[in-house]
């Protein structure tokens, strides 16, 4: 019998397609970053609210036979959810294979009941969790025989809090904040007790004809001190009357108490729900920026961005600039961005993000940022500013794709536009006006069917483009400025930088992986 568990337990350990499968069930139903997760939540909450919607609807009518179908799929899929749960609690097999393997280390024998044992608390632990007792209160009236518990279905609507996160959030407020909410519960439990003994000794014994038992005394004191006062019972006694103004004050003392503890706590936690949406919103893109940094080259940056439809995300930890990107309605994290944790969230290293660019005003924070996105990602590109010439080589040397310098560029912009001032404002507004002639560049994928022909096989004319030169796949850093159209043979990932407009630099695009060259070109 011990041989069996043990050899099923290690086919357990190597087999891929196990781990696969339990992988794909925890990240449907504990992974909060997962897309899956989220799809699956929606989902589930439009089953408990409709089975729901079918117990009121049979309160007054005759239950249709296609809804008792569907509550019958409800069904089927809570249970299917629990046992999953159940499931991926824990890896029962590995508790097998260290109690072997430890045993075998000491020369002890090895007792498949105390390995049983473990196992079987770790299960019996998740099946009385409150939110596992939710669920099965919430199938259990399915069964015929209990029909009579129906209204536990009402259990149901206790799972959105398991599919909801921001309601779950406010579950970890009370957590956080019980002693609190303990010392708030005994101020009012003092505050009743005083209220209701006060109002039944003075007016309990037949003085008032609404207060016939100590309960009524209670009801009255947690109504005044809540300061809701029904008026069906009213003291009529000076004594009950004094008793009265003083509950009200304590009411309202308890009441302000309770309000700012909340009110602090969700404060705190609406933050973490935000930068939670934001990192959920960065796993459903592809292809997108990370800028760390939103100072003024930051701000240019996101405006450039959006006017290119460029997918990006935003940190910063300065509360002045969040709040300013965030009014701006972008997609931004207030955080540390050298926190290898917070770039993992966002995606860096799940190869969604194809470019990370580092442009605080700290050149000591862009060197950690770029020693933290290389070591989560060796792929991606990273640009980074330095805001000192003597770490331009530091910044390449712990991985940036490029250095950006500041302070030289704009020296140089300068001198530029004193020098030749006409000149320099035709190009700025080509570089900076979308709405005119722009300039963009062109990459020859690899399934361009202008592979090995000469340039003149594309009609640059025909597009009103005019080419301005070529970066060559060979090496990225040589720029050949106006190439012969005659003798340039045109390679994969070439890059072809033109100036045009923007409609007739897409359809080339097009053209140059839809379309043939009109003639073989002999190479």
């Amino acid at each position: 019998m011990n041989s069996f568990f043990i050899n099923f337990a290690y086919f357990l350990e190597s087999s891929k397609n196990y781990y696969k499968t339990k992988h794909f069930f925890y990240e449907l139903l504990e992974d909060n970053n997962s897309i899956k997760r989220k799809y699956f939540d929606f989902f589930m909450i439009f089953l408990v609210l409709s089975t729901v919607a079918i117990l009121i609807y049979e309160v007054n009518h005759e239950l249709l036979p296609w809804l008792d179908t569907y509550e019958t799929f409800a069904i089927i899929i809570f249970i299917i959810e629990w046992l999953s749960r159940l499931w991926v609690s824990s890896h029962s097999h590995k508790h097998l294979i260290q109690d072997y393997e430890k045993s075998q280390l000491l020369n002890q024998k090895y007792i498949l009941s105390s390995s049983l044992k473990k196992i079987t608390r770790e299960k019996l632990s998740f099946i009385f969790s409150p939110m596992s007792i939710i669920d099965l209160l919430a199938i259990l009236p399915y069964y015929r025989p209990l029909r009579i518990l129906r209204i536990l279905m009402l259990f149901r609507l206790f799972k959105i809090l398991r599919y909801t996160n921001s309601i779950k959030q406010f579950r970890h407020v009370f957590l956080e904040k019980k002693f609190e909410f303990l010392t708030l519960g005994i101020m009012f439990f003092m505050a009743v007790a005083f209220g209701s003994t006060i109002i039944f000794i003075y007016e309990g014994a037949g003085v008032n004809p609404n207060i016939h038992n100590y309960f009524d005394a209670i009801y009255w004191s947690v109504i005044t001190i809540s300061t809701v006062g029904f008026g069906d019972i009213s003291p009529v006694t000076i004594q009950g009357r004094v008793a009265t103004l003083f509950l009200v004050v304590g009411g309202m003392g308890v009441i302000a108490f309770s309000t700012s503890i909340v009110t602090t706590a969700l404060s705190e936690k609406l933050l973490i729900l935000k930068e939670e949406k934001v990192i959920g919103e960065a796993n459903s893109l592809k292809d997108f920026i990370i800028i760390c940094g939103f100072g003024r080259m930051g701000k240019v940056l996101a405006n450039e961005f959006e006017k290119t439809n460029q997918n990006f995300i935003i940190i910063d930890q300065d509360d002045e600039t969040f709040k300013h990107a965030d009014a701006q309605k972008l997609l931004t994290v207030k955080g540390d961005a050298t926190n290898s944790s917070l770039l993992e969230s966002i995606g860096i290293n799940s190869g969604r993000a194809s470019t990370i660019i580092a442009i605080t005003n700290n050149d000591a924070v862009n060197l950690s940022i770029i020693l933290t996105a290389r070591s989560l990602n060796e792929n991606i590109r990273i640009i980074a500013r330095a805001n000192d010439t003597k770490v331009k080589n530091k910044l390449i040397l712990a991985g940036a794709s490029e250095v950006i310098l500041a302070n030289e560029i704009t020296a140089l912009v300068a001198s530029e536009y004193i020098g030749q001032p006409v000149a320099f404002e035709a190009i700025d507004d080509i570089l900076l006006n979308s709405e005119g002639a722009i300039m963009d560049e062109i990459e020859i994928l690899e399934k361009s069917n202008f592979i090995g022909y000469k340039l003149q096989a594309i009609n640059l004319d025909k597009f009103n483009l005019t080419l301005i030169g070529v970066i060559q796949s060979k090496n990225r850093k040589e720029f050949i400025f106006n190439p012969k159209k005659d003798s340039y043979i045109i390679q994969e990932n070439d890059i072809f930088i033109v100036i045009g407009y923007k409609d007739s630099i897409t359809q080339l695009k097009i053209d140059l992986l839809s379309n043939k060259p009109k003639r073989v070109l002999n190479v």
